[in-house]
């Protein structure tokens, strides 16, 4: 999960000077942060589909947990 949640990110950073270009005076943080999560999210659920089990309450806390590490991260790439 780390790993595509760090691909996720060094694409974000690949787009940010078009981002900033066009969205001028936008801050695209959360936007940005949403849209890797939701991706994150899905692909978190598809490999619990795969061994057909259910994600259990602690499973989404880890998750939670490693995506809230990223909001930092982003954060730092739109300050630039």
């Amino acid at each position: 999960m780390d790993k595509h949640l760090d691909l996720l990110l060094a694409q974000t950073k690949s787009y940010v000077p078009f981002l900033k270009t066009a969205f001028p005076g936008t801050d695209l943080t959360d936007a940005c942060f949403n849209l890797i999560v939701g991706n994150a999210f899905s692909v978190f659920l598809g490999q619990y589909a795969m061994r057909i089990k259910a994600p259990t309450e602690e499973d989404m806390i880890e998750f939670g947990k490693m995506a809230s590490q990223y909001r930092e991260k982003i954060s730092e790439i739109f300050s630039k």
